[in-house]
This record gives C-alpha cells, sequence and structure tokens, in this order.
C-alpha cells in the first residue's frame, strides 16, 4: 500500500518546467529546420538567436550551435556600419544579433566572432546617440528613450564586459537603466512606461507588457555580471523590486501579463509573459528576488505553454510596436513572431536549468 501511494506522489514532484520540456525542445526544433538565410541582422532576429543560444547552453545540442554558426557567417565578413545603420542611421535594433554571436563566441571562439561583437559594442560605447545624462537614444537623432533600448544594449555591454575584461561596459549598462527608470518608471506602480522623449519632455502613458518584459530581461541579465559590490548593483536591485511588485499585482488568474499591464481588458500577451519568466525566475536564482517571484514565473510559463504553443510554434506575439496611447496596444495583431520565438526559448532556458 506505501509502494503504491509513493508513485502516486511522483508526479506531484516534477516541476512545472518539466511537464513542458518537450514543448520547449520542439519550438527550437522546428526553428533550425528553417533556412537561416532567411533572417535579417536585426532586433526581433537578435532575440531568436539569444534564446536559441540560451537553449544551446541547457542542453547542450550542437544542433543548435552549427544553426547559428550557418547564420552568423552571412554576416561576419560584412561592413560593421552597414550592418548597424538600415533605414535609420545608428537604429538600436540592429545591436542584439551581437548578444547572441557573443554567445557563439564562448562556444566556439573565432576571432571574426569576437571582433564583430567589440565593433558593435564599441559603436554604442562611442558613436551611438545619447542624452546629457548619457542615456541612448533609440536611434541618431531621435532624442528619445524607449525601453526596448535596454534590451538592445544592456545584455550585450554587460556580457562583453565580463568576456572581454571592460567594467566599463558593465557599469555603462547599469548606468542605463538607472537612468532610463528615473524617467520611465511609474512612481506608484513601479512600472515602466514605453518611452520618454529629452527635449519635449513627454512620457507615452501606456505600461506596456513586452516593454516591461525587455526591462526585467535587462535587469536579470546585467545584475547577473555584476558584482554585489558594484556601486550601482543596490540601485538596480530596488528597480528589480520596485518593478516586481508591480507584476505581481498585474499578472492574471491564469498566470499571464496583458499587452497593457493596467489594462485587463487589452489582449493577454505571449512575448511579454515570456519575458516576464525569464527575468523574473533568473532574478530569483541570483537571489534578487524572493521564492514567491519563481512561483509567479512558473505558473506563467504553464499558462504560455497551455495557451500559446502549437506544433513547435509559439503564437500570441503582438507585432512591433512603437510609443503611442493605450488603445494602440490593444488593436495590433498577434500571431508568431522572432521575438516571441526567442524569449519562449529564453523562458525555457531558466525554468530548465
Amino acid at each position: 500500500m506505501r509502494i503504491a501511494c509513493l508513485f502516486l506522489l511522483i508526479p506531484l514532484c516534477i516541476s512545472g518546467a518539466d511537464r513542458y520540456k518537450a514543448e520547449w525542445l520542439s519550438v527550437a526544433n522546428r526553428l533550425v529546420k528553417t533556412d537561416p538565410r532567411a533572417y535579417e541582422f536585426n532586433w526581433g532576429e537578435g532575440v531568436q538567436w539569444i534564446g536559441l543560444m540560451k537553449t544551446y547552453e541547457q542542453t547542450g545540442d550542437k544542433h543548435y550551435l552549427d544553426y547559428m554558426e550557418r547564420w552568423t557567417a552571412s554576416y561576419v565578413g560584412q561592413e560593421p556600419r552597414v550592418l548597424l545603420n538600415g533605414v535609420r542611421e545608428g537604429y538600436c535594433g540592429h545591436w542584439s544579433p551581437a548578444t547572441a554571436i557573443l554567445f557563439l563566441q564562448k562556444a566556439r571562439p573565432k576571432a571574426e566572432y569576437a571582433g564583430l561583437v567589440r565593433r558593435v559594442v564599441e559603436y554604442i560605447t562611442n558613436e551611438a546617440e545619447r542624452s546629457s545624462e548619457g542615456a541612448l537614444g533609440h536611434w541618431q537623432g531621435s532624442h528619445q528613450l524607449w525601453v526596448d533600448t535596454l534590451y538592445m544594449a544592456c545584455p550585450l555591454l554587460a556580457g562583453a564586459g565580463k568576456e572581454f575584461s571592460k567594467p566599463e561596459y558593465v557599469t555603462d549598462a547599469a548606468r542605463q537603466i538607472v537612468v532610463y527608470a528615473k524617467h520611465l518608471q511609474d512612481e506608484r506602480s513601479g512600472l515602466f512606461y514605453h518611452m520618454w522623449d529629452w527635449k519635449t519632455r513627454e512620457r507615452t502613458p501606456a505600461l506596456w507588457g513586452r516593454g516591461n518584459g525587455w526591462v526585467v530581461m535587462s535587469l536579470a541579465d546585467t545584475l547577473e555580471a555584476m558584482e554585489a559590490g558594484h556601486p550601482l548593483w543596490g540601485e538596480l536591485v530596488r528597480i528589480a523590486k520596485r518593478q516586481a511588485e508591480g507584476l505581481a499585482r498585474t499578472q492574471d488568474a491564469d498566470g499571464l501579463w496583458h499587452t497593457v499591464l493596467d489594462e485587463p481588458s487589452s489582449y493577454p500577451e505571449s512575448s511579454a509573459t515570456s519575458m516576464m519568466v525569464y527575468g523574473l525566475e533568473k532574478l530569483a536564482r541570483l537571489g534578487v528576488l524572493g521564492s514567491k517571484y519563481s512561483a509567479m514565473a512558473e505558473r506563467a510559463w504553464k499558462a504560455v505553454n497551455q495557451r500559446y504553443v502549437r506544433e513547435g510554434e509559439v503564437i500570441g506575439v503582438s507585432a512591433g510596436t512603437e510609443p503611442r496611447g493605450k488603445e494602440y496596444y490593444g488593436k495590433l495583431p498577434a500571431g508568431s513572431q522572432t521575438w516571441g520565438t526567442g524569449a519562449y526559448l529564453m523562458a525555457g532556458s531558466e525554468t530548465e536549468r
């Protein structure tokens, strides 16, 4: 009788993450069957490759690494200034692919990988638009702080600082978050608005879901690269805790976050929820947040897998988003997007550690 009861209890010990490992890997496996030449050197692709590389780090599956090398081969020989200046000069969306290439460099070191990463970091450090406070603009001449920019810059700066023994890069990443929080973190809720214009002093009104995902992931990746004794460590921890409290108040009954966090009538959104899973789970693992936030992340991971993963495809991802009024976000179509796939793979990489 005791043996029978023991077997009945075993399923209860399986974590929420373990129950969805097959779904997580199905997304990565479907991705590496696509043609890598179909993907540009842009922000959505960068997020997607970061997710794939983090999946490789947890699984050791060299198919993911081989695929990343094939994609990277199309770009390492190109002039970096061409890669970094697309439709808009200095657009930050062209920085995030270098974060994924940094992971590739760690796994399979090559001079051309390190060289491309260094050139992108040097551009951010020396040539990108900055405000009088040193905050990075979204593109040359934008004079605007978009929360998206944090994720395009901070994981790269922090990761490169650690990899290349350049502590000033890590400090720059931390300082970005501090200045952005000064202008975009809501005093009451702890959540972040989308954009602040340093010329007009105007701030957009919506507490955008995916925007807060960019922030919590940037916090997690930057704090991971910092020493606890760093002068800005305590400030980043305070920012993270205030945001996490706001996220706790806005997670819905199903475990999801909505495209406008404080508007329950706006639709629940897959990429925002995946980003919260990654950021909150990682911050809890680093000891920055308490265990209740890990439990929140596990609820969200379950919800994403049950609602938004279909035969290796991640759906429910809102389209590319500009900073506008609240009503705009809820009208954007949702489907499958590179950034949603990447965020989902990143979430799995934390829940499957």
